[in-house]
């Protein structure tokens, strides 16, 4: 992950990260969706790649409603660990109207609290 994380990183630092994550989850590449994914929300990468290979979304639409992503862009994380076959037109459409009801502040506060657990089980574990 190190070579990745930098040059994702640099996009960070150059304002591109957005476009660039909207890309890595349309060529469904993980380990780029997940970096940029932790970059975005301050949040560690381990927690991210647990959210995106979850068969629960809410997670995910949180972070990507907290860190200002599109549907489309959701979306398209939603389906990259299986394609297009892995989660059905229903459940799609079920997350789509989730992702449009769920409140910017709301998605921020959740992904506060996900910061501070993450934090107390890295202090308890080292």
């Amino acid at each position: 992950y190190g070579d990745k994380r930098t040059q994702i990183e640099a996009l960070h630092k150059a304002g591109r990260l957005k476009a660039a994550l909207a890309e890595f989850a349309q060529s469904r590449l993980f380990d780029e969706t997940a970096i940029a994914l932790s970059i975005m929300s301050d949040l560690p990468t381990g927690m991210i790649e647990r959210a995106l290979i979850s068969e629960r979304t809410e997670q995910l639409l949180v972070l990507a409603k907290a860190i200002g992503l599109t549907w489309d862009t959701t979306r398209d994380i939603l389906l990259l660990k299986g394609g297009a076959g892995s989660r059905s037109s229903d459940e799609l459409d079920q997350c789509s109207a989730t992702f449009a009801r769920l409140q910017l502040a709301t998605a921020k506060q959740a992904i506060g609290f996900y910061r501070l657990r993450e934090r107390a089980a890295a202090s308890a574990a080292g």
